[in-house]
């Protein structure tokens, strides 16, 4: 094997397929990225046995052939070669050699032969989506999957399309996040999908330059196709929670506010807070007027927030990290908050429309 390659091109492709690569594996070549080089193109390749990403790279073939290159230090080599363009070859002891500028290193390679099959996917009928809105989907939803695998659903999405809908469903025990989009699809899918798998494709998502986002479903997995790069995971086996039932379905209050002027009183009440043992942050709602406070060892805050009220009173306390991840992550203008007493969740709303939807639980009130 042997070509002539862009340096950025490739650093583009192997920044991809990377995050489907193993740290520490028993089986060393799952730590590898694979490598073809085919006419005038690369076909780069990397999986974990539950995620897999291939993507294609422009290049200037002189060999046909393959390797399984070690993804840690060749990534590194690429990235710190001093010339633009690199040529690449493989040698008769099992080995690649890039050679750049005046730069020539030369590492131990994997034999491409006992690497895991690239799988072969075809995107006959498959669900078309709107980039934006798939992003902006996950982008609402995806920091409130949990990070813990107690309850192995929750570490993933729940990712339900209901002919004209596409809705993307998390929580982790403390909060919820849904957001509705709608498609133009004639089937019906509910399935979960790892939350690290959503996120490697949003980082994709907001390089590529692309309309749509192909998304297929077969044999208990999802793929996604975006450009010349397609993600593969395995999905989460197991039913989600009813999270329907957990959103409360009335309220004693409302607060009617600006999603940034919110944002930034919680963020610098947060300042204090966090300061403390459990970065607790207190809503003081009356007709009048809506404050924030928090109070540690370091000191106090009290933030006002001009909004518009109705309803019964309240004090209340929350993970001001919580709140934070929903208002920095929510692109509409104003929120609506919906309160029913200082031990029931707090709904968020944007205002207008029912497209989106929060729930974060309080803790329990001390003054």
């Amino acid at each position: 094997m042997k070509f002539i390659i862009n340096k950025n091109d490739l650093l583009i492709a192997l920044n991809y397929v990377s995050k489907a690569v193993i740290n520490k594996s028993t089986n060393p070549i799952l730590e590898g990225i694979y490598i073809s080089c085919e006419k005038n193109k690369l076909t780069l390749y990397a999986t974990d046995l539950e995620m897999s990403v291939y993507t294609n790279a422009a290049a200037q073939s002189i060999n046909l052939g393959s390797a399984v290159v070690p993804s840690k230090i060749f990534t590194e080599i690429i990235r710190k070669a001093p010339s633009d363009t690199i040529q690449i070859q493989t040698t008769e002891d099992n080995r690649i050699k890039i050679q750049s500028g005046e730069s020539e290193i030369i590492i131990n390679i994997f034999n491409s032969e006992n690497y895991p099959g690239i799988p072969n996917v075809v995107f006959d009928n498959s669900i078309i989506v709107d980039n934006e809105k798939l992003k902006r989907a996950i982008k609402e939803t995806i920091f409130a999957a949990a990070s813990e695998e107690q309850m192995p659903v929750l570490t993933g999405l729940l990712f339900e399309i209901n002919q004209t809908t596409m809705q993307l469903a998390a929580l982790d025990g403390y909060r919820m996040a849904i957001r509705k989009e709608t498609i133009e699809s004639n089937i019906e899918l509910s399935c979960i999908i790892p939350a690290r798998v959503l996120n490697e494709l949003f980082k994709i998502l907001n390089i590529e330059n692309i309309k749509d986002v192909h998304i297929k479903y077969t044999d208990n997995k999802v793929h996604f196709k975006i450009n010349d790069t397609i993600i593969i995971s395995n999905l989460i086996n197991g039913n989600f929670i009813k999270y329907k039932d957990i959103i409360p379905k009335n309220s004693n209050l409302t607060v009617k506010a600006n999603t940034s002027d919110l944002l930034y009183a919680c963020d610098r009440a947060s300042l204090v807070a966090r300061e403390g043992k459990n970065n607790l942050i207190k809503f003081h709602i009356d007709n009048e007027k809506f404050n924030i406070l928090s109070k540690s060892e370091v000191g106090s805050a009290n933030e006002y927030v001009q909004s518009e009220i109705n309803g019964e009173p309240i004090k209340i306390s929350f993970n001001s990290k919580y709140f934070i991840d929903v208002l920095k992550n929510i692109e509409e203008e104003k929120v609506i908050l919906y309160f029913i007493d200082n031990l029931s969740p707090c709904v968020i709303k944007a205002e207008d429309h029912e497209d989106m939807l929060h729930v974060i639980l309080p803790v329990r009130y001390k003054d």
